[in-house]
């Protein structure tokens, strides 16, 4: 039998190497995608691109400017900071940088790991105008988006849903008429370091498990952080999420929502931070001021929205939130302007609950108003 010399045997064992490839100005980004390998970094030099665009991969029929499907790219831009290298919608394009497999489906790419990338990356981008998301990374494991911004695009800033593992870090999310920073039916994800302004939410945690959103500042939004579970959706529940060392404060924007009928139309004006229909949350060590309707509020999906017995129990949700731990928080200067939809105005203090779900508790907090007046104490 012939052998194989060991260095052939390692070098047909080893990986390739992973490659920069170059964007310069006035050249295609969507170019150097279709050109990159696994493991490639896509690197732009400074300058404004607006992308030709193509089919969205998990909505043929919306315009993506660009599309990434290979698993484990880098999209950076080879300046360090925000604002060198901007992505800019070219006209009529649905979102700005797409990260999904082809034709993935939220409702099996949970448990298809043929449907799911693995790693997605994106730092030093800059993502403007457009008509839908400004980052959208869907059905994804590994990812992160760090020192990027996207900024006035009409619905949503940083959107990831359905995804593993991942983080949010050192980013700026603006002018969303619904919400700056989103993360969406994912779990294991870290939301840090990062700022959110000019939208009707500035952070959002819907039917997650395991996030943790701190060292954040959420200010001049309809609402600073909310965390709840909405019906319908393919995770059933929000739980085991922790909010902390966050500065919410002074978000009294009028709701500017895209849709009548949205979800997001619902968020009062004024709003500090809302636990809704979650579960496990904790909620501590967070700077909470000036906002108009309420500071912290622990409430029930159909309390709030006003929803009777009958059609809450088709919803298919637990809607009362229950075991919320909000402890060492100050929380003050909140309630003192509620907007007029506030189920009740006994609800427009710092520290807010309506008195429904189990486990629910309050410590250590520095506040001057609550409702009830005695909250029950953690111990």
């Amino acid at each position: 039998m012939r052998l194989v010399p060991v260095v052939l045997v390692l070098a047909l064992a080893a990986p390739a190497a992973a490659r920069v490839v170059h964007v310069r100005s006035g050249d295609s980004i969507q170019a150097a995608v279709d050109e990159a390998r696994p493991g490639d970094i896509v690197m732009i030099a400074p300058g404004t691109y607006r992308e030709a665009g193509r089919p969205c991969p998990t909505d043929p029929s919306a315009t993506c400017a660009v599309v990434v499907t290979t698993d484990d790219l880098t999209i950076a831009g080879q300046s360090p900071g925000r604002g060198a290298v901007v992505l800019e919608n070219a006209g009529g394009q649905d979102q700005g940088l797409a990260f999904a497999r082809q034709g993935a489906d939220g409702a099996t790419c949970l448990n298809d790991a043929a449907q799911r990338l693995q790693g997605a990356h994106v730092r030093g981008l800059t993502v403007n105008g457009f008509d839908g998301d400004g980052i959208f990374l869907f059905c994804i494991d590994g990812w992160t988006v760090e020192d990027s911004s996207a900024n006035d695009n009409a619905e949503y800033g940083i959107f990831p849903s359905h995804c593993g593992p991942g983080r949010v870090s050192h980013s700026v999310a603006t002018g969303s008429n619904d919400t700056g920073v989103y993360i969406g039916e994912s779990h294991d994800v870290r939301v840090d370091h990062n700022r959110a302004s000019g939208n009707v939410s500035g952070f959002e945690i819907e039917n997650c498990l395991n996030v943790r959103l701190d060292h954040n500042e959420a200010t001049g939004n309809t609402g600073g952080i909310l965390s709840f579970t909405l019906p319908f959706l393919d995770v059933p529940q929000n739980a085991r999420n922790r909010i902390d060392h966050n500065l919410v404060h002074n978000n009294n924007k009028p709701n500017t929502c895209p849709e009548p009928t949205d979800d997001v139309c619902a968020v009062l004006v004024g709003t500090g931070v809302l636990v809704l229909a979650a579960d496990d949350n904790v909620v501590e060590h967070n700077i909470v001021t000036g906002n108009n309707t309420y500071g912290i509020a622990v409430a029930d999906f159909c309390v709030a929205q006003g929803i009777d017995p009958a059609t809450c129990a088709s919803l298919g949700i637990d809607p009362s939130s229950d075991d919320a731990r909000v402890s060492f928080n100050r929380v003050q200067g909140n309630g003192t302007n509620p907007d007029s939809r506030l189920i009740s105005q006994v609800f427009a203090v710092d520290l807010a609950w309506d008195g429904t779900g189990t486990g629910n508790c309050w410590s250590h907090n520095t506040f001057d108003t609550s409702f009830p007046p005695a909250l029950p104490n953690c111990f």
